[in-house]
């Protein structure tokens, strides 16, 4: 089984994933009190799937009974070349969601790696996972051993920084397990809380989700509070804040996935062309990037956002 473990990540380094890492599909106990308290204080706001489905979260076999163990994978997404906040009078989208859809590409990954292992080992099943299921992603990364879970709640990958993406390949067959990550780098920083605008990470290592500007401007699609609109600034989907002032992204290289490279004019980018932008035209700039998942009216409803803080500034200026 240890070659099988050796053929598994070297497969995945090949297709293009940053880091490989194995762990078995038994239920995330710890993370399961974790999560109860999270959902008690409320603290995933409008966002009640999460709530429904919490019992799935902490059990990968509830997507795929027969699981036994789990090939987590890590995918680079930054880009060096791209500036990761722009000016006022821009929009500044979070750089994940600049290139193509992830869900697709990673998938189509874990398919072909999928494929591999059932030519080593005829009779194989397995299920892949890129956010198609909700289980406990950045949890499982740090049991296979790939990184630690940041203050900022993000995972943190040693020298490598936090801008990836994670997926998963749930297998029907047990194979060795990697070292969980026990050790917590982030020490005594805590420029990812003091940075945050909105002040979503008032306690290290949870998020508060009805104040953090990713979750305004994607997942919830009411009216935002008027307390909070000053600290969204221009981000018009998304947000990257916390990983821009972490230290450890001073390690981030970029990807050698094109598909992750900006899809996106930067000629459209003027907020106040974005104020005049149609339905059509919204469904044509990000057609296959996951910025089409805000939906135009919640777009243009941060777009507004962002436009009323540049003008503020600049009368302020």
């Amino acid at each position: 089984m240890d070659d099988l473990v050796t053929r598994i990540k070297e497969k995945g380094m090949a297709l293009g994933f940053s880091a490989v890492g194995i762990c078995d599909a038994a239920p995330l106990e710890e993370e399961s009190r974790k999560l109860d308290l999270w959902l008690s204080r409320k603290f995933h706001g409008t966002m009640e799937w999460m709530e429904r489905t919490r019992s799935q979260r902490v059990d990968p076999r509830s997507y795929f009974p027969e699981a036994k163990s789990i090939v987590v994978v890590a995918v680079n997404y930054f880009r060096k070349d791209e500036p990761l906040k722009l000016p006022q009078d821009k929009a500044s989208i979070s750089i994940y969601a600049r290139g193509r859809d992830y869900h697709k590409v990673i998938r189509k990954k874990l398919k072909a790696l999928l494929k591999e292992i059932q030519q080593w080992v005829p009779g194989v099943k397995g299920r892949v996972c890129v956010d198609s299921f909700p289980i406990m992603e950045k949890s499982l990364a740090v049991k296979a051993g790939l990184g630690w879970i940041g203050k900022h709640t993000n995972l943190i990958l040693k020298s490598k920084g936090s801008y990836f993406f994670l997926g998963e390949l749930l297998l029907n067959i047990s194979i060795p397990s990697d070292t969980p990550f026990t050790f917590d780098h982030c020490g005594s920083c805590h420029r990812c809380q003091e940075a945050c605008p909105t002040d979503a990470l008032s306690e290290a290592y949870v998020l508060d989700s009805r104040k953090c500007i990713s979750y305004l401007t994607i997942e919830h699609k009411e009216g935002i509070d008027e307390n909070l609109k000053p600290g969204i600034g221009n981000w018009v989907f998304g947000c990257d804040i916390c990983q821009i002032v972490c230290p450890w992204n001073k390690f981030s290289e970029s990807t050698q996935i094109s598909d992750f490279h900006t899809r996106i004019p930067e000629s459209w980018l003027p907020l106040e062309r974005l104020e005049k932008i149609t339905s059509d035209e919204f469904e044509h700039l990000f057609q296959g990037t996951p910025v089409k998942r805000a939906g135009y009216e919640n777009f243009k409803r941060n777009v507004g956002i962002a436009l009323t803080n540049y003008r503020a500034t600049v009368k302020r200026s």
